[in-house]
């Protein structure tokens, strides 16, 4: 009889010493790159949120400015006064009358030489701008140094800026078109060194421009 020959299964258990450090190298890289990417992704986010402030408040400021020039001029007791209780009143603006002499006819208004003049020679924009004021302040200042935006302005009493925007800046420059002395140009900018970058252009006309005779 031919003797029966038995095997045993050899098993391993464990990994070799050269696997556990591919291995944990391979992990360390992983997980490197996973915070790395964690990391780029908070300060995309933080960024962004930066870049949403700053257009807001671009927009809050520039909203501002477009009521003021809409309020220009305007006739007491009109719509365009923006009271609540004249809202039903017909828009009218001082650059609409058309009495020169007095006693003018019933139910006009003398003119005002120096928006008529404004009107002939087209600069009611820098007229605009150099007269319009609110709590005797310039609402278009036209100056060689920028006007810098406050954060809180508008915000309810109490309300803090929003944190992401401590180290912003936002610059507005107002000046006339070089061609037409019928529009105001803004521009805003972030100041050097803010963590997000924006500028934005505008124009501005004074809504008083189309009662011009």
């Amino acid at each position: 009889m031919n003797p029966i020959k038995t095997t045993t299964n050899q098993t391993r258990n464990g990994f070799s010493m050269p696997e556990v450090l591919v291995s944990s190298a391979l992990l360390a890289f992983i997980v490197a790159s996973s915070t790395q990417l964690y990391v780029n992704s908070g300060k995309t986010i933080q960024r962004g949120s930066a870049r949403d402030a700053v257009y807001a408040r671009i927009a809050d400021d520039l909203e501002e400015l477009r009521r003021e020039s809409w309020r220009w001029a305007c006739e007491d007791g009109t719509a365009c006064t923006g009271r609540a209780d004249q809202s039903d009143i017909p828009v009218a603006y001082k650059t609409g009358r058309k009495c020169t002499t007095a006693p003018c006819p019933a139910g006009e208004l003398l003119q005002i030489p120096e928006l008529s003049n404004a009107c002939l020679s087209k600069t009611t924009a820098a007229y605009m701008a150099a007269h319009h004021t609110v709590d005797n302040i310039l609402v278009f200042p036209i100056a060689s140094s920028p006007t810098i935006l406050s954060w809180t302005k508008n915000l309810p009493s109490g309300t803090a800026a929003p944190a992401q925007t401590n180290s912003i800046n936002i610059e507005r420059r107002i000046k006339l078109h070089e061609n037409d002395g019928n529009q105001l140009d803004v521009t805003y900018n972030t100041s050097s060194g803010s963590p997000v970058s924006v500028t934005l252009n505008a124009a501005l006309t004074p809504q008083a421009l189309s009662w011009c005779p």
